[in-house]
């Protein structure tokens, strides 16, 4: 809406509550900003601390732990009494006083305390070995002695060892418990002797941190140097499993980069508990190099700072409403008599803002006013014309005459809307043309036309979900030809496989007979069976499942009946001419039958036993007309014999396919036999 067009008891209303709004705005936003900073810094203040603190405290436990594994190497670095009880003794007596304590050690090198390690191999406490490696400990809750295990790879001996040097290990997990490992190098006259140390349970922090509270909901756990969680509060499972890099959260791992080079800080990040902000706060623990982190929630933090805005907003919220009524109060004062000068004009236009445009006012007013009514006249004729012309145009687009154009002469704006609905009028029909097309071609398979003229707005929702769905109908039809390329694939292995079984039956029920003529016929049924099958198996292998290499098919069909027909001393050759031709199956699986019966007449009928000769199979294509020869040069067929009434049953079903696939057969004798088979 224009702004000359608002009311001026809006515009007044509106020009003293938005000053009144800016001022409250203002105050309220630097009032806002200046609490929220120093609460902020405050609750970040508070927050340090209450982590810096506990970080202390852990800190002072772990250096009385490490004093105490010290202790323990010093004191055998002193020891010279080489009375492995008293050891034992001096290490349960001190796991019995520190009850935070998991196990106390000493773990020498061979022979190194005594000189004795073959004295107690695999006594209690020692290994095979029989090294002093005693390990007091409460792993089962009992305190009891175990030998060391893991000594020659763990680093809580190998580490000492190497560094010469104090070392508190990574926690890691020995026989099922959760522990770190205080350990320090037992040196006799500069040279390493053996370790001393302590473990400790990280099981007792969690239970601790577990119950650390930060403001209202907010929680603690623990790190280690790598960021692997020694204590969490929720998803147990996590302890000793998980480190700050596994949540890939980016601010976790900025976290976890500090923690590895000990440094203290806080970030903002999003809980992966509760999914809610929060700010999570860390301090090194500078003894190991773990860190405590203290996690508490934005919302909480601020929460102070959030009941203060509330009310300031209440207070602006009560400000602006009172200076409305004020402001509202004044402008009627103001307007009321502009709005009886008018009044009159109301009734004259009423008529035309209900829209009844041949409603004319009456210029029988006061002369200074006489020149309103008239020119509201003259703009009543001017838009009356046009609107009845878009009238008529939009009803017959509506009802499908997309060809129906404007035909006023005007100028102005009026023109211009008279080509802009002309515009509208030619993009629909073009649009419509388009997407009709589109259809019509979907509605022939034909998915490959697409909207050229997409429009805007609906139109363009429409035409584009017409191409959607054009796409996806494509889609689909890809999908379907795929599948149904599969289903094709497995009828055509499954057939070829039954055939196989067929074919292999037919061998096996052979066997059981002793008669010639029995046997040749389950071979002549066998060999029918793998033509068929050959076929199967090419269209399995086919790109297209349609069509087969059909010289592939007869080579591989030629090989076959070769080995099934060299039994006895003959040398009879096989030479083939077959062009690369390919044929669907209809055709190809009487063509092999046919190739099938002929070559195996020519094995069994053209040569004696000791006869040599040869045999051809050549295909030829010549504009689609195939010409199929099987020829020999043996004994020749029999001149008193009419192939095509024979009581073979073998030719018989050779005349009988060629008929199937719609092609003639002849025969010559000259030289032999040659068959003559053409076909389209």
């Amino acid at each position: 809406m224009r702004w000359k067009n608002v009311s001026l008891t809006v515009k007044l209303i509106f020009y003293m509550v938005m000053g009144v709004l800016l001022v409250l705005a203002s105050t309220t936003a630097m009032i806002i900003s200046t609490v929220t900073t120093q609460e902020k810094a405050l609750a970040y203040q508070q927050a340090i601390e209450m982590a810096r603190s506990y970080a202390n405290e852990f800190n002072g436990d772990m250096e009385a732990n490490q004093a105490i594994g010290k202790t323990i190497a010093t004191s055998m670095s002193n020891y010279e009494s080489s009375d492995r009880d008293e050891v034992n003794n001096m290490l349960y007596a001190i796991l019995v006083a520190h009850p935070t304590l998991m196990g106390t050690y000493v773990a020498y090198e061979p022979n190194a305390f005594d000189g004795n390690d073959e004295l107690y191999v695999n006594v209690s406490g020692h290994d095979a070995t029989g090294r002093f490696i005693p390990y007091w400990n409460k792993m089962n809750g009992t305190i009891k002695i175990d030998p060391l295990l893991y000594y020659d790879t763990s680093d809580y001996y190998q580490l000492p060892k190497k560094l010469q040097a104090d070392v508190l290990t990574e926690p890691y997990y020995y026989e099922g418990a959760f522990i770190v490992s205080y350990a320090s190098p037992i040196m006799k006259n500069d040279t390493f002797i053996g370790i001393g140390g302590v473990d400790v349970s990280l099981y007792y922090l969690d239970d601790i941190l577990s119950n650390v509270k930060a403001f209202d909901t907010g929680y603690a756990f623990m790190t280690s140097n790598s960021g692997m969680l020694l204590s969490y509060p929720y998803n147990k499972q996590w302890i000793g499993n998980k480190t700050l890099y596994d949540f890939e959260i980016d601010n976790f791992s900025h976290a976890a980069d500090d923690i590895r080079m000990g440094k203290s800080g806080h970030v903002e990040t999003i809980d992966p508990n509760t999914g809610k902000r929060v700010v999570m706060f860390y301090e090194p623990i500078r003894t190991g190099n773990f860190s405590f982190v203290l996690v508490v929630p934005k919302d909480e933090i601020f929460a102070g700072v959030m009941a203060l805005r509330t009310k300031l907003l209440f207070i602006s919220m009560a400000a602006v409403i009172f200076m409305a009524a004020i402001a509202y109060l004044i402008a009627l004062s103001v307007t009321r008599p502009i709005k009886q000068i008018v009044a009159g004009f109301k009734m004259i236009s009423k008529d035309a803002v209900k829209g009844k445009l041949d409603t004319r006012a009456s210029s029988d007013v006061e002369i200074d006013f006489r020149e309103i009514p008239r020119g509201l006249n003259e703009i009543l004729d001017a838009v009356i014309t046009p609107v009845r012309d878009t009238i008529r145009v939009t009803n017959a687009l509506a009802k499908g005459e997309l060809e129906t154009r404007s035909k006023l002469d005007v100028q102005g704006e009026f023109k211009q809307l008279a080509d802009t609905l002309d515009d509208f009028a030619e993009s629909l029909d073009t649009m419509i043309k388009d997407s009709n097309a589109v259809l019509t071609a979907v509605q022939n398979n034909d998915f490959s036309h697409e909207v050229q003229v997409h429009g805007e707005g609906d139109f363009r929702i429409l035409t584009e979900g017409i191409d959607r769905t054009r796409e996806t109908l494509d889609h689909m039809m890809a999908e379907r030809k795929q599948i149904e390329q599969i289903r094709k694939k497995e009828i055509h292995h499954r057939i070829k496989n039954n055939l196989q079984v067929i074919s292999s039956l037919l061998d096996l029920e052979s066997d059981k007979f002793q008669d010639p003529l029995v046997i040749e016929a389950f071979r002549n049924s066998q060999s029918r069976v793998i033509s068929m099958a050959l076929v199967h198996e090419e269209l399995y292998r086919s790109e297209d499942m349609e069509s087969i290499d059909f010289s592939d098919y007869i080579l591989k069909l030629v090989n076959d009946l070769s080995r099934s027909y060299r039994t006895d001393n003959r040398k009879v050759n096989i030479r083939t001419r077959i062009e690369n031709v390919f044929l669907d199956m209809d055709v190809a699986i009487p063509l092999g039958m046919i190739v099938n019966e002929l070559v195996s007449n020519s094995f069994k009928h053209a040569f004696g036993p000791e006869d040599t000769g040869d045999i051809l199979i050549d295909l030829s294509c010549d504009r689609k007309k195939f010409t199929l020869v099987i020829c020999d040069n043996g004994k020749g067929f029999p001149e008193d014999v009419n192939f095509r009434e024979t009581e073979s049953l073998g030719l018989q079903l050779v005349t009988t396919l060629v008929d199937q696939i719609d092609g003639t057969i002849e025969l010559e004798r000259n030289d032999g036999t040659r068959f003559t088979i053409n076909f389209k």
